[in-house]
């Protein structure tokens, strides 16, 4: 995983492997993102597994960051991304049309 700054907003690359084994140390950087007030952008473009754990915990962080009114978008996901999606039962923005190659953010809830 590596943490990249743009401005206020850090570029998060979580790896290619977003399964429990590995869901603690994305789940602490984001935990620190938000506390230090800045916006997340989440490159999945690596991410080739993906379980559950990689899906509460985007949840879970997209939640976290719109209360405090910082962005929180997720860039280039992959088949990988949108399947662990699907199987957790959440709905990805623009499903019907959802386009991999292009960035996508969370809609509020």
């Amino acid at each position: 995983m590596s943490i990249e700054s743009e401005g206020n907003i850090l570029k998060v690359d979580p790896g290619s492997d977003c399964t429990l084994r590995n869901s603690r140390s994305l789940a602490v950087s984001l935990v620190e993102l938000v506390n230090a007030g800045s916006g997340a952008e989440i490159d999945c473009a690596a991410i080739e597994q993906a379980d559950i754990t990689f899906v509460q915990t985007i949840v879970s962080a997209h939640r976290s960051f719109a209360a405090r009114g910082l962005p929180f978008t997720m860039l280039a996901a992959k088949d990988s991304v949108r399947s662990a999606f699907e199987r957790a039962g959440v709905s990805l923005p623009d499903a019907g049309s959802f386009d991999t190659s292009r960035h996508f953010e969370l809609s509020g809830n």
